[in-house]
Formats: structure tokens, sequence, C-alpha cells
């Protein structure tokens, strides 16, 4: 119920700005000075992440640090797979990870990995156990229909009781990665010791298949010039559900996993930041995923994404601002927050402007275009930092960052989509999965 107030809350809101700001040009003068402002405050995030990734990467490229498939030091770490009706790409994920080269002292493997066949009708049960075969730190366990809500957070939190590891680890069924990944991420997560989770970079492995999935490429290194400039100005941070690692008493005085939450990754970041507690990014460390090759899939999966992270917002946005962190992580928790009141504004906005055509008084046209105008350019730099620091450079760095700025702009759309569900849909949400296709990853 609370959810849905506030939701209704901000569409009416928005209404009621959009409709000020193009019939007083005062308003419109405002709204366009804190326009400005947010610009410049997203230049500055994205220069701070574009230092801190710039510096990872090149320190990792340059040999720093260089692997020895040894965990000395580092914690013992529990991988789940969540994996339901994924016949077609856990086998290739099992024997990805299985790969991973991160041994204790004795040689023996400093890591687990945990394939939870989330009530699958197909195959998922058995290709995950084949491929798992031989490999001692390898366990398929199933979660029959009906033990609990349908969302990946449920799985989780069902998983718990068979891990043993201080650190959780969350891969996706259709991931892929390198020999030498979790040495990189355990030794990335040393430069913030007092972050009690970490998440590192994704990529999308499918990303030449057409315009739609490199597009989702240069949004991923947006995202992460995005967190990296959070972490480094002490903001709140967030997970991203594949490669994001918790630390398991930080989890669980959080009060672990939420079965309920459409986005599990969003809502256990809120709620950790509420706690006084941080999450870093690791960018020189990567899974790689595949990206959604249609547009419908594309909107169900963006629409789930933006309703969990609005009720997650309204949810525990309060005790975080209310809390005793620091000034710094509350305003970057309200500018983070800001960004969703820029679509629906816009979308009124736009709305407000094509009714008063019709009306005797004049309406200022120079709003929607100012928020337009305003949210492409915060995402045009947020690209050139991501893809910057990750070596691409010349007409390729802006022509990218161009399409990502442009593939960004369906959020103005998804965002209020996500406002009118959670205020008038159903008070439950559905959890619904993002279909994966059966082509195995690049070698």
């Amino acid at each position: 119920m609370a959810a849905r107030a506030g939701a209704l809350g901000v569409l009416l809101l928005s209404a009621g700005s959009a409709w000020l700001a193009i019939t007083v040009p005062l308003a419109a003068r405002a709204l366009q000075v804190g326009i400005a402002i947010s610009v410049g405050y997203v230049a500055w995030l994205a220069w701070r992440g574009w230092r801190v990734m710039r510096t990872a990467i090149a320190d990792a490229r340059g040999g720093a640090g260089e692997p020895t498939g040894l965990a000395r030091g580092l914690p013992f770490v529990s991988l789940v797979m969540p994996a339901r009706n994924e016949a077609s790409v856990v086998g290739h994920a099992v024997a990805s990870v299985s790969s991973i080269a991160y041994a204790a002292a004795d040689g023996e493997p400093a890591f687990e990995l945990l394939v939870v066949d989330d009530g699958s009708v197909d195959a998922t049960g058995d290709v995950a156990r084949a491929a798992a075969d031989g490999w001692a730190f390898v366990r398929v366990i199933r979660r029959e229909p009906g033990q609990g809500p349908a969302t990946k957070g449920a799985v989780l939190g069902f998983a718990m009781p068979y891990l043993r590891g201080d650190v959780i680890g969350v891969v996706d069924a259709d991931v892929a990665v390198d020999t030498w990944f979790l040495e990189r991420a355990m030794h990335g997560w040393g430069r913030d010791e007092s972050a009690v989770a970490m998440q590192v970079a994704r990529s999308p492995r499918n990303a030449r298949r057409s315009w739609l999935t490199e597009a989702q490429a240069e949004e991923q290194l947006m995202d992460v010039a995005s967190q990296c400039g959070r972490w480094a100005t002490d903001g709140t941070a967030e997970l991203r559900g594949n490669g994001m690692f918790v630390r398991r008493d930080a989890l669980e005085l959080a009060g672990g996993w939420n079965g309920r939450a459409l986005t599990e990754d969003l809502d256990l970041s809120t709620r950790l930041s509420s706690g006084g507690s941080h999450v870093m990014v690791v960018p020189e460390a990567a899974v790689q995923e595949e990206a959604v090759e249609h547009a419908p899939i594309l909107w169900r999966q963006r629409l789930r994404w933006a309703e969990g992270s609005l009720r997650r917002l309204l949810e525990h946005g309060p005790g975080l601002l209310a809390g005793s962190q620091p000034i710094s992580r509350k305003a970057d928790f309200l500018a983070f927050t800001g960004e969703f009141l820029v679509p629906p504004l816009f979308l009124a906005a736009t709305l407000a402007s094509l009714i008063t055509v019709v009306l005797p008084g004049p309406s200022d046209w120079t709003v929607p275009f100012s928020l337009f105008i305003g949210y492409g350019l915060g995402t045009f730099v947020l690209a050139l930092a991501g893809l910057s620091a990750a070596g691409e450079h010349g007409w390729s760095l802006l022509g990218r960052a161009t399409r990502g700025a442009i593939f960004l702009s369906h959020w103005l759309v998804v965002v209020p989509a996500a406002l009118v569900r959670i205020a008038f849909g159903p008070s439950t949400p559905r959890f619904i999965q993002t279909p994966r296709t059966s082509r195995p990853p690049a070698s």
C-alpha cells in the first residue's frame, strides 16, 4: 500500500510540476537551472569514476599483481548459480566457473559452486550435473515449485544453509568468466576492506549481434563508471546481480535476501546502505553474460528492473535518509533518486505542452526539451568515461558514446510505465525471468 501511494504521489507531483513549469516562466527557469546542476554533478561523478576505472584496468593489463591461482590471505568464496529452465546455457556456465584457479595452500579449491535448479521443467538439473561431474567443489540441488516466491532472492535465501563460505557470490546461469576471475575480484576488494559487499564489471558476450546488443555493452560500461564514481565519492554504490559478492555476516545483519523483491540486488544494496555499510566496485574483474537481443524482451526486463528499483526506493529510502550515514551517502542517494524523477517529469511536460497547444495561453516547449537534452548529456558523459577508461578513443569513442546515450533514452518511457504499474497494478508484483538463447558463449 505504501509503494502504491508513493508511486501515485510521484506521478501527481510530476504532473503538477510539469504544468507549473510550462506555464510559469520563473518555474521553467528554476527547473532548467536544476537540470544544469544535475548534469554538472553527473560529469563530476563520471570523472571520478573514470579515474578509478582507468587506474584499476591499467594496473591489471600492466601485470600488476600477476595472478597466481592461489588464494593467499583471501577468503573462501561460496558461489551460487540460480537456474530455472536454463538447460541451453547452464552447462557452459558451470564449465566456465569450474575452470577458475583459486586454491588454498594445500591445492584444494578455495571456493565452491552451488547450482540451484529452481523447479525447472526442462533438463536444467541434468545438464548442470553432467557439467559438474568430476568437480567435487560443484554441487547441484533442486528447489521444488512452491517452496517460496518465484524470485531470484527467494532462491538465494534457499541456498544459504548449503553454503560454507564467509563470502557469498552470485553468478547467473549464462555466466562466463576467465581463469583468474575470483583472485582478481578478491584482491580488488582489498582496496576497500571496509566495504561489506562488492560488484565486478559485466559485459555482454554477444555484443556484436546487433545495434541493440552493442548498445547494452556501452550501457554496462556507463554503469561501471557511475558506480565507481559513487564509490569514490563515498556514495551509495550498488550491486548488480550477476557478479555480486557480500560478506555473510553483513548479509545476515541486513536481514538476508528479500524473497519478495523484484530486484534482490538493488534491494540488498539499499538495506546495506541504510545500516551504515557500503558497496565497492572492482572494474578489473568481469563476468560475461548474455545481452537481450529482442526489443519486446528488453522492455519486459527493463520494466521489472525499474519497478524493482522504485519499490526498494519507496520502501527503504526513508530509512536510509533518516539514519546515521555520512552526508555524502545521503546526498548521493538523493541525487540517484532524482534520476527517477526526470522521466515522469519529461513525459508529463511533453503531454502538458501538447495539451496547451489548443489553449489560448502560451506553453514553454523548452521545458521538455531541456529535460531530454539534460538526460542525454548526462548519459553521454558517463558513456565517455566508461568507454575511455576501457581503452576506446577517437571517433569510435564518440560514436559509441552517442549510441549509448540514445539507447538509455528508453528509460524516459520505462520509468513512468513502472510508476503507473506500481500505482494501479497488482499489489503483489510478478517476477518475470529474462529468457536466454541457446548459443554457447564465445571461446
